[in-house]
């Protein structure tokens, strides 16, 4: 992953630690000295990621495709606007899809600034009589010498997200969404504050079909902002709505002549023959890779830790070279899709017949028992969330297990945290805080790390993460897009051929009304406990037909996860235990949850090797 890094008031031998570091995982890296202080950084191709502005101000950027070229742009001739400083505060403008850090060489100032999504990561530490920063922690925490956070350990390894700006070292913070730091080196003072104007008030008073209208030309103006019809872009697709709303408004825009999908998990699988299914029709070449063990390969899991810092998600790795080997300059996704499509708040939260009870409840226009108030009542949005009991995990030893003091109590304090902060930076409505709460966290640290880990080897972009873009989706009420209902409202509108395929867990085409989509998908659900009964009374004979792209039937030998867990080093974990767990579940014949329970063990073990390789 592209990155910047550099200091204020630091010591000569921390930048130039930071800089070989950086050096090492690319190959080379731009650096630059200005008086007090050290900016660094990395981009792909013939872009840059240092500039210097027309008044004097160093600057480097880390972001989506376009930042690059916006840039270079602003410190030419100031347009477009990236940003403006007023006072002591950093503004960023529409154009600036990425982080900043500013170094006022003539106030011996630093500026840092995350984006609106927080989707790349900016870390800092501060130290006598001086700041770093960084995009990529573990260089940080070697320079500082930092010692690990079990608490940040633990969220990582049970959430994949990280509360309240934590991280798994004790002495380095991370800025959040839309958050910005400025630090005064002659006084060595450091101030964080809120710049974000995301879920801050609401569109309510809009007609429906003011919002599906304002909503599509928005949707476009990102797309534009986000790519140009020269370059050879990708999209990662599903069968999705995102991948639908997404692919509508890139076609819009700039055309599908240098577009192509790409697709990977069970080729066989539902979902990805409705996905070729809407490519072919559109006339896109789509791609398709399926997964296997050759993702576990513990050199290339490596080599892409070592340029994102998360591997969670391996075929994504996957894809990003698989693109970059065919031509490919970008690639975007539907992350942060999910906030339009009213995917996060309470139904993102609930599970099994709340889930269903509380989706019931949104489609018939009433308030679920689960729902809150509109006023704000912190204490009914904390007792929601916190945490009443936390066993020791399976994965971890219980001698590490107990040095950690207050456990529970901490991770509470966390969300609790994230919460006020949420409330003081003006969210209004518990809806809003909810939707917000889990669009940092899960949206953008956990689902984010998925389009960011294909940003080891090509440039990505994020255009339902604009900064209008997300700004409009989290100020429309939750009830108007409930289940992507303004999603298919925008659709039938602006691009009803998309309507015409089902969705990969549903029996009727999109354009059905969306209480009967969810009848059926309930339907399907029903169906198919009956078929991994017979899968299992078979003893795995009669196999039921795979609806979703996760089918992680290839991992039920277990050799590539038990190579990776053979790889730890921290004592932190339970090898012994692990493995046990591994072949005591993947050897057993079960019910529907059978090959689900892959996937999800698959994804823990990734968890728990990405925070290995944290702490080497």
């Amino acid at each position: 992953m592209p990155g910047i890094f550099g200091g204020l008031g630091c010591k000569p031998e921390q930048y130039e630690a930071l800089r070989s570091s950086f050096a090492d995982i690319w190959g080379g890296c731009e650096s630059k000295s200005v008086p007090n202080g050290f900016l660094g950084g990395h981009a792909f191709a013939e872009a840059s990621a240092l500039h210097v502005t027309t008044g004097g101000l160093h600057f480097a950027v880390d972001g989506e495709v376009s930042l690059y070229r916006n840039a270079y742009r602003f410190a030419q001739k100031g347009e477009p606007s990236l940003f403006r400083l007023q006072g002591q505060e950093l503004e960023l403008r529409v154009m600036c899809k990425g982080n900043v850090a500013i170094v006022d060489q003539d106030n011996r100032v630093l500026h840092l600034a995350t984006e609106c999504t927080g989707c790349f990561p900016l870390y800092y530490a501060k130290l006598d009589g001086g700041l770093l920063f960084s995009s990529h922690l573990r260089p940080l925490a070697k320079v500082v010498g930092a010692t690990p956070d079990p608490i940040g350990i633990v969220q990582f390894m049970k959430y994949a997200h990280i509360l309240a700006g934590r991280t798994q070292f004790k002495e380095i913070r991370r800025l959040l969404m839309g958050q910005a730091l400025v630090y005064e080196s002659i006084c060595n003072r450091l101030r964080v504050y809120e710049i974000s104007k995301a879920w801050m008030d609401s569109v309510d008073e809009l007609k429906f079909g003011e919002i599906v209208k304002r909503s599509w030309r928005t949707l476009k103006n990102a797309v534009g902002r986000c790519l140009e019809s020269n370059q050879q872009h990708a999209l990662m697709a599903s069968a999705g709505w995102d991948t639908r709303l997404l692919l509508a408004g890139v076609r819009e825009c700039i055309g599908t002549s240098n577009l192509r999908g790409y697709s990977h998990g069970d080729l066989k699988s539902r979902e990805l023959s409705i996905a070729r299914r809407i490519f072919q029709a559109l006339g896109i070449k789509h791609q398709l890779e399926p997964l296997d063990s050759g993702l576990y390969d513990l050199g290339a899991l490596q080599r892409g830790f070592d340029r994102v810092e998360n591997i969670v998600y391996p075929y994504w790795h996957r894809a990003g070279v698989r693109l970059a080997e065919a031509g490919i300059d970008c690639v975007s996704a539907g992350i942060l899709g999910e906030v339009i499509g009213g995917q996060h708040g309470m139904i993102l939260l609930l599970g099994g017949w709340n889930k269903l009870r509380f989706l019931a409840s949104q489609l018939l226009h009433m308030r679920s028992n689960r729902a809150f108030e509109d006023e704000i009542d912190i204490s009914c949005v904390y007792n929601f969330l916190h945490l009443d009991n936390l066993d020791k995990p399976w994965y971890v030893e219980s001698e590490y297990w107990d040095t950690i003091p207050n456990i529970k109590e901490e991770i509470n304090a966390d969300i609790e945290e994230s919460l006020d902060r949420l409330k003081v930076r003006g969210v209004k409505n518990a809806d809003q805080l909810i939707e917000a709460y889990t669009t940092e966290y899960i949206g953008s640290q956990e689902w984010g790390a998925q389009l960011l880990s294909c940003r080891a080897n090509l440039n990505i972009a994020i255009p339902f993460g604009d900064q209008e873009m997300l700004s409009l989706s989290s100020r429309i009420p939750v009830a108007l897009k409930t289940r992507n209902s303004l999603n298919q409202a925008i659709l039938r509108r602006y691009a009803p051929e998309f309507l015409h395929f089902p969705c990969a867990a549903s029996s009727v085409n999109a354009g059905w009304p969306i209480a009967v989509q969810e009848t059926t998908r309930l339907v399907r659900r029903m169906f198919e406990n009956v078929s991994w009964k017979i899968y299992s009374a078979t003893h795995g004979y009669l196999r039921p037909k795979s609806l979703g792209w996760d089918n992680f039937e290839f991992l039920r030998d277990s050799k590539a996860l038990q190579t990776l867990v053979h790889n730890l080093r921290s004592d932190i974990f339970d090898k012994n235990g692990i493995e046990k767990h591994i072949t005591n579940r993947l050897m057993r014949i079960e019910s529907k949850q059978s090959l689900y329970f892959l996937g999800s063990l698959q994804e823990q073990v990734m968890k728990i090797y990405s925070t290995d390789l944290m702490l080497r």
